[in-house]
């Protein structure tokens, strides 16, 4: 799919919100109506206006020219209301609130039938009467204005419609709206996390129910009674599963909603550097919660600058190496088992390991020695080195490696990974892979010095079994080979200050990664995977080194839960 919209997809949120603003326009003409004999109010006012500009925005976009338009005229009517051009009379509040019920009718047949026509002849020449008709004060003669329909536009050679406007009989089909039934809610995001939270709880019963029916094997001897707690238990957990998703469901969102927010930025940057690129969004309707919606944003922000910026050329540039001048920047989406997968792409100059070797040494950032020996997939991960750039002059959106580590920090802190994937003159991918939501995760459980704790499993590699004599300490700390790599090793009951056991003759090793760097967790014991529900700590604790939250386990105890960045980190 490429960036342009699927209009059919979105005719039904459109009306929604279109109904919306509606809705509101209404209520604020109401309020300016009951105020007008004090004067006009310039507040409510420019409400309206902001309403109607949004509307026809919207309706822009939507490709309905008759819609817009009108919507247009009455931001003009309220622009020279509010300017006192046009007094605040019962013609003025007839012919909005007609055009008001003319919108709604025009949406609900679009909604019907999105090819008819929308036609608003009979409300424009409202609105253009109201300029010449003199105007009756609203509020005066009786409540429906009967005094005041008498002759004015006759007086000057028009048809009286614009004083008549507000007399005249409505239809019920007008009136229809307040009947209509709507099919979606708004809901306060706080209320979704509060019912998640309780969703956690329940989560945590049906570990402790599970737990208990154990126990109750080991001691009760009635076949039957055993037979009909598991089935209950089991029919428990399953609606537990099924009402966990469909809550999760309720918290998804498409990327579209931050996917199409590029199109303006890369139209910007790429007039800004003199570059023609066209940006392609696939997987636009790909789903994750919203709370790591939010958090996505400025990631892809940073990396759409560089790929602009520094890692497509100009078209001249485009041109001397035999390519298309119009660069392309691809933005995808997609689902790989419990994480989204989300990748920018240019097909520009890509990056030269080599470049970035002898700038890494030149700057201090390597030893010699250490640059010679990593590899090019090693030396790619450097742009994420705070300050780190190939360039030799910063633009104002910087090359890369400016920008970079604050994508790799906030990438980390979702318990996420990036990774860099560039071919020279073919162009750069960067892929960061994250957790579908923040609230529930599978980790993996580990025993630590008698205590359990959780590890992330969307940082977790794999889990080996290594000879306690492979374990080498080289004076700055251990490391075993694992498939003739160096792998680190992190004790965890040492950092952690608990009571260190001797060294095994078996160790267990989970081997973790958050970004480029990799390295193992010692544990005494793997317990198995399970779904947790992170709670966060409080925060008077501070920063705890290596902690990143906690949760609660089917008995009750409480379970850290292991910030793989934190621990790597150091």
């Amino acid at each position: 799919m490429s960036g342009e919209c699927d209009f059919s997809a979105l005719i039904g949120e459109f009306v929604e919100d279109a109904g919306g603003h509606l809705d509101a326009v209404e209520g604020f003409l109401l309020e300016l109506e009951r105020r007008a004999p004090a004067g006009c109010d310039g507040e409510l006012v420019t409400l309206i206006q902001g309403h109607l500009h949004t509307l026809k925005g919207n309706s822009g976009m939507m490709g309905l020219t008759a819609l817009q338009q009108y919507v247009h005229r009455l931001e003009e009517v309220m622009k020279q209301t509010g300017a006192g051009a046009l007094p605040l009379g019962a013609a003025l509040f007839g012919a909005l609130y007609g055009g008001i019920n003319a919108l709604r009718g025009a949406l609900m047949s679009f909604a019907r039938t999105p090819d008819a026509p929308l036609d608003f002849t009979r409300e424009e020449s409202l609105l253009e009467a109201l300029g010449s008709a003199p105007q009756t004060p609203a509020g005066g003669g009786d409540e429906h204005g009967h005094e005041h329909e008498q002759g004015h536009g006759h007086e000057h050679g028009h048809e009286p419609v614009a004083a008549a406007a507000p007399s005249r009989p409505a239809s019920p089909s007008e009136f229809g709206y307040i009947t209509q039934k709507s099919s979606t809610l708004k809901v306060n995001f706080e209320k979704l996390d509060e019912l998640l939270n309780l969703m956690g709880e329940l989560v945590i019963q049906r570990t402790a129910l599970a737990t208990l029916e154990k126990r109750l094997r080991e001691t009760v001897s009635d076949r039957e009674l055993l037979n009909a707690f598991n089935e209950t238990s089991q029919l428990i957990g399953k609606s537990t599963d099924d009402l966990r998703q469909s809550i999760m469901k309720v918290r998804m969102l498409p990327v579209k909603t931050v996917f199409q927010r590029f199109q303006r930025l890369v139209r910007d940057l790429s007039l800004t550097h003199g570059k023609e690129v066209r940006l392609l969004l696939e997987g636009e309707d790909t789903e994750l919660d919203k709370t790591v919606l939010d958090e996505i944003g400025e990631p892809l922000l940073h990396l759409i600058r560089n790929a602009v910026d520094h890692g497509l050329e100009t078209p001249g540039e485009r041109r001397s190496r035999g390519k298309e001048p119009r660069g392309t920047l691809t933005l995808r989406a997609r689902h790989e088992s419990n994480h989204i997968v989300i990748s920018v792409s240019d097909d520009g100059g890509g990056m030269d390991p080599e470049e970035i070797r002898s700038k890494a040494v030149q700057r201090g950032v390597l030893e010699p020695e250490a640059a010679r020996g990593m590899t090019s997939a090693e030396l790619l991960q450097l742009v994420f080195v705070p300050g780190f750039s190939t360039r030799s002059e910063v633009t104002e959106t910087s090359g890369r490696g400016i920008g970079l580590d604050v994508v790799k920090k906030i990438v980390s802190s979702l318990n996420g990974i990036i990774e860099i994937e560039s071919k020279l003159g073919r162009g750069t991918t960067f892929t960061i892979m994250l957790p579908l939501t923040l609230a529930i995760i599978t980790a993996l459980m580990v025993e630590v010095a008698g205590e359990t704790y959780a590890v992330p499993l969307s940082g977790v590699l794999e889990s080996v079994q290594v000879r306690g004599e492979e374990c080498h300490d080289t004076g700055s700390g251990e490391v075993i080979m694992l498939r003739d790599r160096v792998l680190p090793l992190y004790r965890l009951d040492r950092f952690f200050g608990r009571a260190s056991a001797e060294q095994r003759e078996q160790e267990y090793v989970v081997v973790v990664a958050s970004g480029d760097k990799k390295g193992g967790l010692v544990v005494d014991r793997l317990i198995g995977q399970q779904e947790i529900v992170i709670k966060g700590l409080d925060d008077y604790l501070g920063e705890l080194p290596g902690i990143s939250g906690g949760t609660v386990l089917g008995d009750g105890r409480v379970s850290l839960i292991v910030d793989i960045p934190s621990i790597l980190g150091r």
